[in-house]
């Protein structure tokens, strides 16, 4: 395995990750997906090779900071998809690190 960058996510994308998670008009699949994507989008660009959730860490406490804007997010009455979404950010989602 190729060496975990460890790089913070920059203030813009902590900030359209917020929007995102706030915003009214996405469901809570799609604020989910847009986490993953903002996050991995940027590991991809750092990186600049495929991506591997792996090899790429956030710190934690942006990491953790994702997971309940997600939690806030999902909140759909079901409680198993509430519980899917924050498994799926612990497996698809990028590593946390601690600075």
């Amino acid at each position: 395995m190729a060496e975990q960058i460890k790089k913070p996510l920059p203030e813009s994308l902590m900030k359209a990750l917020k929007a995102a998670m706030t915003s009214p008009e996405l469901t809570a699949r799609e604020k989910f997906e847009a986490a993953v994507l903002i996050t991995h989008g940027y590991g991809l660009f750092s990186a600049e090779e495929k991506i591997d959730p792996m090899a790429f860490a956030i710190p934690e406490d942006q990491w953790r900071t994702i997971a309940e804007m997600l939690q806030i997010a999902s909140m759909t009455g079901n409680a198993v998809e509430d519980v899917n979404m924050a498994l799926d950010w612990m497996n698809i989602g990028p590593s946390g690190y601690k600075p």
